[in-house]
């Protein structure tokens, strides 16, 4: 979580840099994009990978012997495997 905030705060500045810089010279703006790109990557990707989520329905899903305490929520999480797709969900145990 350390490292997130610190490349976050990082690609911020570099962002807001690169905005000032486009202002003033407008070749700098494909820089300022490819930043906040980068930016909204790093801010988003939590959504997408890692999350909690509810458990599968699906047929084809199994439950794994991994296990770990989620770092955001501080809750028990048990990871599920779909052979078919190779795709990983990750299932708050105490609501299973």
């Amino acid at each position: 979580m350390m490292l997130r905030t610190i490349v976050l705060v990082i690609a911020a500045l570099a962002f807001t840099t690169a905005l000032v810089a486009a202002s003033i010279d407008p070749a700098v703006w494909p820089m300022a994009l490819i930043l906040g790109l980068t930016l909204a990557g790093i801010l988003f990707e939590r959504s997408r990978y890692g999350a909690i989520q509810a458990r599968p329905a699906d047929r084809g899903w199994r439950e794994t012997s991994e296990r770990f305490i989620d770092d955001d929520s501080g809750r028990p999480v048990a990871v599920w495997y779909n052979d078919a797709t190779g795709e990983r969900r990750y299932v708050d145990i105490e609501q299973t």
